[in-house]
């Protein structure tokens, strides 16, 4: 979980990463700057970036969201099927009049039609796909999709009853307007807290929606489905670190022990540098009091490994192989599950052995321990085959971090990033085996006086929390990075801060929970503050 080694120049909303001196790039796109048109103090900014991250709305070419233009049925279409997929019994073959196969929007309204979402707002068979939506309709609509995850009891329940007592208790001025047939679905979002009236006590049915409030909808749409569900929570444990407290692994549901190193000699010869520390019987009996599962973490690298050279040397990998075999089934440790940590692999010829190291380890460990590989994004290292990976392993760990880039001042990890990793993972491996990793840390750019300016991968994170509270300092959470911002000057200069604190962390762990993935794997336990610790083991609670 020591992602290093690579570059990544900004250039407006692209991100080109330049690996070594050989120059070779590789283009993604993100939103890593603020919209031009949306103020960070602008009231729906957090669900504008939020969906940003999840990929559910975009900006325009110009650098600009258009917060005020109103959005279309089919627009809003669109960003509902995204967030609730339509769920279909059967395909209708009567088609809407007004929505032919070539416009750009005929896929999603397909979906949305067989799903029943459109029959509300159908007129003469006709949809009127480019017509402004209402706020009526937007909450029909949305009211339609959470009653699709109800039984057919539960549904007619609220349909037929439940939704007056919700009436009774929207004390709208201009409630008599809604559309009665559309009443009991705009009473949905209501009592749901999805779409709720203005500060002067209308809900305005017949307003156009704002992409600003169509955001703000449809996250908080997101929010309450994804509300309640349990995270997974898988802690890395390194003797380094200020904050060392075992009691913490009770609220883990497994700890990962950064306890042993790929040994590779070259010329088919390669071990286990297998080094736990003085205290290690205490803290197996501390995870395992706690009732977590127990991790054996082995961790490689390019740089000090040669993985390019190992990974193709099927001789060393039996080695390797079997010294783990030996430690894993070692019964005075008793671990559950082994994390193979291997990084930077950057060739795509290296896919294959690597994978085929993993079925190795498979094949030697699966009888008695759960297997865990850990992967970098795919942006540069094409070493990693995901979906094989993600076929092979009971879970993997996605290392969605270390994006710092020390001459654009790009830091470790901003949520548009993070979010746009995880959609690509998301295509090849499957959100119940896939952990969003999370690395505390900071990042500091210091600027004498003279203009030349110093970087700082990694500051103490116990000097980054004194250096918070001390005078002078000006913390802020900084949209779309969903960072903590700090700056201050002293006799060395100015200083800016990029900092993974309670807030940031407590974002990332929504986007995960959002986007439906096991769980997280956090770096590391001994890392984090108590705030941090309190938000993270919130989100494994019983709801």
């Amino acid at each position: 979980m020591k992602l290093r080694g690579k570059t990544a120049i900004l250039i407006g909303l692209l991100v080109v990463l330049l690996i070594g001196t050989s120059m070779q790039a590789f283009a993604y796109e993100a939103q890593l700057k603020p919209f031009r048109d949306v103020k960070e103090q602008d009231w729906a900014a957090e669900s504008i970036y939020r969906l940003v991250a999840m990929g559910i709305v975009t900006g325009y070419e110009n650098g600009n969201y258009q917060p005020d233009t109103a959005l279309t049925r089919e627009a809003f279409v669109k960003l509902l099927a995204q967030s609730v997929k339509p769920k279909a019994e059967k395909e209708r073959t009567a088609a809407l009049k007004d929505v032919a196969k070539d416009r750009w929007s005929y896929g999603v309204i397909k979906q949305a039609y067989d799903a029943g979402w459109l029959d509300l707002l159908i007129q003469d068979g006709k949809f009127n796909p480019a017509q402004a939506i209402k706020r009526e309709e937007v909450a029909a609509l949305t009211g339609f999709a959470l009653l699709q995850g109800k039984s057919a009891e539960e549904k007619q329940q609220w349909l037929n009853t439940d939704w007056k007592a919700a009436d009774k208790q929207a004390n709208y001025a201009d409630k008599a307007q809604i559309d009665s047939k559309l009443a009991p679905y705009v009473l949905r979002t209501y009592a749901d807290s999805i779409m709720q009236g203005d500060d002067k006590g209308r809900f305005l049915p017949g307003k156009s929606l704002t992409r600003r409030e169509a955001a703000a909808t449809v996250d908080r749409l997101i929010s309450f489905r994804s509300k309640g569900k349990q995270l997974g929570i898988s802690a890395f444990y390194a003797p380094s670190g200020p904050y060392k407290k075992t009691e913490r692994f009770a609220d883990a549901g497994e700890i990962i022990f950064d306890w042993a190193k790929l040994s590779y000699e070259g010329a088919g010869k390669a071990s286990l540098a297998f080094a736990p520390p003085s205290d290690w019987k205490q803290l197996l009996a501390a995870a395992d009091a706690g009732g977590s599962e127990k991790t054996l973490m082995v961790f490689g690298n390019t740089t000090l490994n040669k993985l390019g050279e190992f990974v193709v040397d099927a001789e060393a990998r039996k080695s390797f192989v079997n010294a783990l075999a030996d430690v894993l089934h070692d019964p005075q440790y008793g671990f559950d599950r082994v994390a193979i940590d291997l990084e930077g692999l950057v060739p795509a010829a290296l896919k294959e052995p690597f994978t085929e190291l993993i079925r190795e380890v498979k094949s030697a460990v699966s009888e008695t321990t759960l297997l865990t590989v850990v992967v970098p994004p795919s942006y540069y290292y094409g070493g990693y085959d995901y979906k094989t990976l993600g076929e092979l392993a009971d879970t993997v760990v996605l290392m969605a971090y270390e994006f710092t880039h020390e001459e654009s001042g790009l830091p470790s990890a901003p949520l548009t990033l993070v979010g746009d990793a995880v959609r690509n993972a998301l295509a090849y491996i499957p959100a119940d085996k896939l952990l969003l990793g999370i690395s505390k840390q900071a990042n500091q750019w210091t600027t004498a006086a003279d203009g030349t300016v110093e970087f700082f991968r990694s500051p103490s994170i116990a000097a980054v929390e004194s250096r918070i509270a001390a005078e002078g300092t000006v913390s802020t959470m900084q949209l779309p990075y969903f960072l903590n911002r700090i700056t201050f000057t002293d006799t060395r200069g100015t200083h800016l801060l990029w900092y993974e604190n309670s807030e940031s962390i407590q974002a990332k762990m929504r986007l995960a929970q959002d986007m439906g993935l096991q769980g997280v794997a956090i770096w590391q336990i001994n890392q984090l503050t108590d705030a941090d610790w309190t938000i993270i083991s919130s989100f494994n609670e019983q709801q």
